[in-house]
């Protein structure tokens, strides 16, 4: 109890030495620190100094300076609330510290047990600075004076620093009251600009309905003036428009007002039920500009369609420049003026009808006597010796056979693109003649490029708002005007044709009317169809008639005996290059087409021709004669069908490579026949030895002796025959290239049944010996 005691001593006697300190701290600072006077003082007691008051009996509480008075010579101004806040902020460690002291020294020390005390004891213990110290055998009083001591110089330290940094606390005081003040003003402005900002948003609100009501009045109004101006355009009339249409001559402004008056008139006829008084005023006006625009438009174009008969008028021009231009009068008319539209329409069909008529009635005339003429002379049947005149010869009649047979280059009238039309007056002075199918071109082609001009014309100029009934009436219109043409064009191609017996001539003019057909399904012009139709079905029964004549002629001509019996020569015969030139000719413009007629009389003339070509081979008696002039017909045929390559030939001239071949094999055999016939007897006697006798060994033995004593001079002998026969090299070398070849197939086939049969003491020529010699005469023709 006596420690306990003396303890409790000497804190109370530490307690009242900090009370000390601290007072004395106090009092420096307060006379270091100028008085202030506090906000609730009057100012006039600012001279006056202010008492201290000192309670000694609270150590507790801090100093609390009573300033009064303005600023001194030693520091700045301040308050005396300032200088409290001051002196009241303390650390909060500080304050935690004095209360833990007080509790543990002050109110629980006195009742405190022993149990207590080695409870507290424990947890000093625990504590990292007191288990130091314990360790270190320090006293714990003097260790905790020594705290105490460093504790109170730590805290006079800070007050000093305090005290150092006051002024700066107080500049900073005195600016946030600046700032305080300007913030104020700020408030304040901002307060006023709000309540501007309110007014003015009320005066929006106000514009925007005022504008909104602006908005329905303007809207209400442009709908009214809207439907009033509608009403007014289509009845007022300007006065200008009435004179221009009443008193001006027809240019792009007088299209221009009507078109407006036009208009106006579709208004009032389709408000002419309304109750308006207006419409009823302005109705008569309309009516006599009506009249007065119809028969000016209908003088108008009658003048102008009158100007298309003047001679060299260029009709087409005429059409793009003035009628196309102002089309649209003509369909003012087409609406507000029947009969006027009606007696143009019928005007402009009777002229020009006249003018397409008369043009192309003078061009047929004129191609006319620019063609070259044909007769029955022209049939592939006919003899040579039927053309031949006084002043003619042979060799001309067959080259005119030639031109009529021979397509040549009479092909190129179906090059639509290549060649242009015919002018009469420059053949006439350059004196020349034309084959039918070029002036047939010619004429068609100038026909057919004015008709799909004329029609694409009629079709937009008398057109109207109904697509089908346009179409039906530029029909009508244009089979009005083209009617006497398409006579014209029908009439100049059967004026041809029905004295006409070139049928390649009559078959190009077939497929040219085909192509123009088609030209014109291009150009989407359908009124000349009935015309291409009609020219077909004119020029189709013809060509089948003269292909019927030739054939007839080819029958005749089998049958007469002084032709049959004139042929006494192997090469080839007129017929022959006829037929074939006139054959390819067709065949070839059959190409693409496959018409089943024309294949049929094709097939007819084969077959008659070759009855022909038969009868005249079996003029000559002798077999090797009779089978070399048919050698050297089909030669021809081949020869000519090879030079046109084309593929719709290939079926025929097969044909005729069969033919050929065949004959040349029958050639062959009696080539050989006088130099080695009893060789091959033998060989094709062995061949067939099931049903012959087999050739004895002496007769084989006799005809392997008789080849090594003739075989040269037999192999000159052919040689020279082949020659004989045949003139044409190419012809010649296959024939005798043949000959030798099977030659060497007979002997080489001999020799073999030598060895068969094994016939001793012979010794035969060897096959390469033999082939040796027969090179030399490849290059004979």
């Amino acid at each position: 109890m006596d420690a306990a005691g003396s303890n409790t001593t000497t804190n109370n006697s530490n307690d009242n030495l900090i009370t000390r300190q601290n007072e004395e701290l106090r009092r420096s600072i307060d006379k270091a620190l100028p008085s202030v006077p506090s906000s609730d003082e009057d100012l006039s007691n600012t001279n006056k100094p202010a008492a201290v008051e000192d309670d000694d009996s609270d150590d507790d509480k801090p100093l609390r300076p009573a300033v009064s008075g303005t600023s001194t010579a030693d520091g700045p101004s301040t308050t005396l609330k300032e200088l409290e806040w001051l002196f009241e902020e303390e650390d909060p460690a500080d304050k935690d510290n004095a209360s833990l002291e007080d509790d543990f020294l002050d109110d629980d020390f006195d009742q405190i047990t022993f149990d207590e005390v080695d409870d507290r004891i424990s947890a000093f213990q625990e504590d990292a600075f007191v288990r130091e110290a314990l360790e270190k055998g320090m006293d714990l009083r003097e260790y905790a004076l020594q705290i105490e001591e460093e504790r109170e110089s730590v805290q006079r330290d800070l007050e000093n620093d305090y005290v150092q940094q006051i002024r700066s606390f107080v500049e900073l005081h005195s600016e946030v009251q600046s700032c305080d003040e300007v913030l104020g003003r700020m408030e304040e402005l901002l307060s006023v600009f709000q309540s501007d900002l309110g007014n003015i948003s009320g005066e929006i609100k106000s514009l925007q309905e005022r504008s909104s009501r602006m908005s329905v009045k303007l809207r209400n109004r442009k709908g009214v003036e809207t439907k009033l101006s509608k009403a007014l355009q289509g009845m007022v009339i300007p006065p200008y428009s009435i004179k221009k249409i009443t008193e001006g001559e027809v240019d792009e402004v007088w299209l221009q007002y009507l078109l407006a008056i036009n208009q106006q008139m579709r208004f009032v006829k389709a408000n002419q039920n309304k109750p308006i008084k207006a419409l009823r005023n302005v109705g008569p006006e309309l009516e006599k500009l009506r009249l007065k625009a119809a028969s000016t438009i209908r003088d108008f174009f009658i003048e102008r369609i009158n100007a298309l008969l003047v001679p060299n008028t260029n009709v087409q021009i005429m059409q793009q420049s003035v009628f196309l231009k102002y089309k649209e009068l003509h369909q003012f008319v087409i609406e507000r003026h029947h009969d006027a539209a009606t007696e143009i329409r019928q005007t402009y069909v009777n002229a020009l009808k006249w003018y397409f008529n008369n043009h192309f009635e003078r061009y047929s005339k004129g191609l006319t006597k620019l063609q070259a003429r044909t007769d029955k002379s022209d049939l592939i049947g006919v003899e040579e010796h039927g053309r031949k005149g006084l002043f003619s010869s042979t060799k001309v009649a067959l080259k005119d056979k030639t031109n009529v047979f021979a397509l040549g280059d009479r092909i190129d009238a179906l090059k639509m693109t290549d060649q242009g039309v015919i002018l009469v007056h420059v053949a006439e002075d350059k004196d020349q003649k034309f084959q039918f199918e070029q002036l047939f071109r010619s004429f068609n082609l100038t026909l057919i490029d004015n008709a799909s001009s004329e029609y694409l014309f009629i079709y937009e100029f008398f057109s109207s708002r109904d697509t089908k009934k346009s179409a039906d009436t530029a029909k009508s219109v244009f089979q009005q005007i083209f009617d006497p043409t398409e006579k014209v064009g029908l009439t100049f191609t059967k004026g041809y044709i029905e004295n006409s017996y070139d049928a390649v001539g009559i078959l190009l003019c077939i497929r040219i009317n085909t192509q123009l057909a088609l030209e014109l399904q291009r150009r989407r012009v359908p009124a000349l169809e009935g015309y291409t139709n009609s020219t077909n079905m004119t020029l189709w029964p013809r060509f089948q008639h003269v292909m019927t004549l030739h054939v007839e002629s080819l029958k005749r001509m089998a049958a007469t005996k002084s032709v049959i019996s004139a042929v006494k020569d192997i090469h080839p015969h007129y017929i022959t290059r006829r037929y074939a030139e006139f054959a390819a000719s067709l065949l070839v413009l059959n190409e693409g087409y496959d018409d089943a007629i024309l294949i049929n009389s094709v097939q007819k003339m084969r077959n008659e021709f070759e009855g022909l070509l038969a009868r005249m081979s079996n003029e000559f008696s002798e077999p090797t004669r009779r089978i070399a002039f048919l050698i050297n017909n089909y030669d021809v045929i081949v020869s000519v069908f090879q030079e046109a390559h084309n593929r719709a030939l290939e079926s025929e001239l097969e044909h005729v490579r069969q033919l050929l071949s065949i004959h040349t094999g029958a050639f062959v055999d009696e080539q050989l026949k006088p130099f080695f016939g009893s060789m091959v007897d033998c060989v094709k006697r062995s061949e067939q030895s099931k049903n012959m006798a087999q050739p004895e060994k002496g007769e084989m033995q006799r005809i392997s002796h008789e080849f090594a004593q003739t075989w040269r001079q037999s192999l000159t002998s052919i040689n020279s025959s082949v020659i004989q026969y045949f003139s044409n090299f190419k012809n010649g070398t296959m024939v005798l290239h043949a000959v030798l070849g099977q030659l060497i197939v007979y002997y080489t086939k001999f020799l073999d049944i030598l060895e068969q049969r094994g016939i001793s003491g012979v010794q035969p020529v060897g096959v390469q010996t033999v082939m040796v010699e027969i090179k030399k005469f490849r290059s004979t023709f």
